[in-house]
């Protein structure tokens, strides 16, 4: 197969944007064409040599693409052979958050409400989530998010204390916490490990979102990692159970 014929179908990748490195850019097309069919499962891709020179990227870049597809199960690696599309494994799912992405996409009647800010000492556990020395900081963040001055969701968040760096001052936008839930994504979070549990309000949780202590809730649990892999921030959302239908589709959807 021809390599250009098949690449060339696909967007280019800008060296030059600071946003998303070009890896990443490159990890959506190899995706992109894998979805297309170009590159049926049990194929073997172009060599890594090859598809840099047809990019203009070196082979690292390239090897941290492919690597990046292998690890959500769409690519395997054979030593000393090659790189081969697999079969796309069910049983990897992603989910999407309706209900609440809707509130949290209409931005004109959202708002965000800082409940709690302060810099303060990590404990233990959670210098060790994220990777901090004894005593390190952190920052800490109690949130409210509304929408139409009803509010929805309730946030506790971590992050590492760095008066430098950009995601202090993103973290106080409301534009921090519906890219989460949107697929927005951002300059400074590469990845996001989610874990969602059924929880029930208690008085305090319950009157900060103007509803009935006891009621059934969602909290999702989260850690997001920076572009060198190392986690940023951490901590939870709770919504009431009626603001979030989960939905997923299974399989390679272009």
């Amino acid at each position: 197969m021809n390599l250009k014929s098949v690449f060339s179908k696909s967007l280019s990748v800008d060296k030059d944007n600071p946003k998303v490195p070009a890896y990443l850019q490159l990890s959506h097309i190899i995706k992109k064409i894998i979805a297309s069919g170009d590159f049926p499962p049990g194929s073997k891709l172009p060599s890594e040599a090859a598809i840099g020179k047809h990019y203009g990227l070196s082979t690292m870049t390239v090897r941290q693409a492919i690597g990046l597809v292998a690890e959500q199960g769409l690519l395997r690696r054979i030593q000393g052979s090659g790189t081969y599309v697999t079969t796309p494994a069910w049983t990897q799912a992603s989910f999407t958050w309706d209900g609440l992405m809707e509130l949290l996409a209409d931005r004109k009647n959202s708002s965000l409400t800082i409940i709690k800010a302060g810099i303060m000492e990590a404990n233990a556990k959670v210098a060790q989530s994220l990777g901090l020395h004894k005593n390190g900081k952190i920052i800490h963040l109690i949130r409210l998010v509304s929408h139409k001055d009803k509010p929805f969701l309730l946030n506790e968040a971590i992050l590492k204390f760095d008066p430098q760096a950009p995601i202090v001052e993103a973290e106080l936008e409301l534009s921090s916490l519906s890219g989460l839930f949107t697929g927005e994504g951002s300059n400074y979070i590469k990845k996001t490990f989610l874990r969602v549990e059924p929880s029930t309000l208690n008085q305090t949780e319950a009157n900060q979102l103007k509803t009935q202590e006891g009621e059934t809730a969602f909290k999702i649990h989260y850690v997001f990692y920076d572009y060198h892999d190392n986690p940023s921030g951490m901590g939870w959302f709770l919504t009431p159970k009626k603001y979030i239908t989960l939905t997923t589709k299974i399989g390679l959807w272009d």
